[in-house]
């Protein structure tokens, strides 16, 4: 379908979403309806094998939300509830997609576009004058589009806590170095590499690609009973798809698997 907000390129299995809001792309309610939308369309295209989020705006990646339009906001509890209520929907239904994602981040990520960048599941950003963080608390408050939970589980506590308290921005080599993101690109390189990276992504098994993602999702902090107990739901449905017959036949025939994605 035609999207206000989004722009759909596809080429062998990897679809890219170019978020397209000008003049920030701020992530508002009139996105997220899009927002869910689109991800529902990319669950049920089978053609889809993974997925790549970026923008073309010469300054952001995503900029979050309006600060300007914040000092319009009723300051009701219930009014302020519902707001941080719809924001948490609309990025758990990216961090939810059931195909591996990558963000693409030339421009600034900063609040709300960090933490969009933080569903996915890596992160390639350009070298440069551009910064990540999560700078909220400079405000007078802080991240409400589930940075709090995401952050810690990417870098750590203690590294979490640091940029959450101080409200701290860096480029991409010190947020390759803690773990913010898996790659620090040159600038005007970072598409093409997590393009390339996306191609390696959508080569492999694509059940078996949904699955070990899901997994990885569930078991995260759990313990070790429950953490098994779900990898060996996910397992067995993994070695019990056509896919896996596929792959094991055709390394047995020293042969390239032809995915059916079943």
């Amino acid at each position: 379908m035609a999207y206000k907000f989004f722009k759909l390129e596809r080429s062998q299995h990897v679809t890219t979403v170019i978020i397209d809001k000008p003049p920030m792309n701020t992530l508002d309610k009139d996105l997220y309806p899009e927002l869910h939308t689109l991800c529902d369309e990319l669950d049920g295209d089978g053609d889809t094998r993974a997925i790549v989020f970026a923008s073309r705006n010469p300054k952001v990646f995503i900029a979050g939300a309006d600060i300007k339009e914040m000092t319009t906001y009723r300051f009701e509890e219930e009014w302020i509830e519902n707001r941080i209520s719809t924001v948490h929907k609309a990025l758990n239904r990216v961090e939810d997609l059931k195909k591996p994602t990558v963000a693409v981040i030339e421009g600034h990520a900063l609040g709300g576009g960090c933490e969009f960048s933080l569903c996915c599941d890596f992160r390639f950003m350009s070298r440069g004058k551009w910064l990540i963080g999560l700078p909220e608390i400079s405000l007078g408050i802080i991240p409400g589009g589930g940075g709090t939970l995401r952050l810690p589980r990417v870098v750590g506590y203690g590294k979490a806590s640091e940029i959450i308290l101080t409200g701290g921005k860096m480029g991409a080599d010190e947020a390759e170095r803690i773990g913010l993101i898996h790659r620090a690109c040159e600038e005007g390189k970072t598409f093409v590499a997590a393009q390339e990276f996306a191609q390696l992504l959508a080569a492999q098994a694509p059940v078996a690609a949904s699955l070990a993602k899901q997994c990885l999702r569930k078991t995260w902090g759990a313990n070790r009973e429950e953490g098994l107990k779900e990898e060996k739901e996910d397992c067995l449905r993994a070695v019990l798809s056509a896919d896996a017959r596929e792959g094991i036949s055709a390394f047995v025939e020293k042969r390239k698997a032809n995915w059916k994605g079943q």
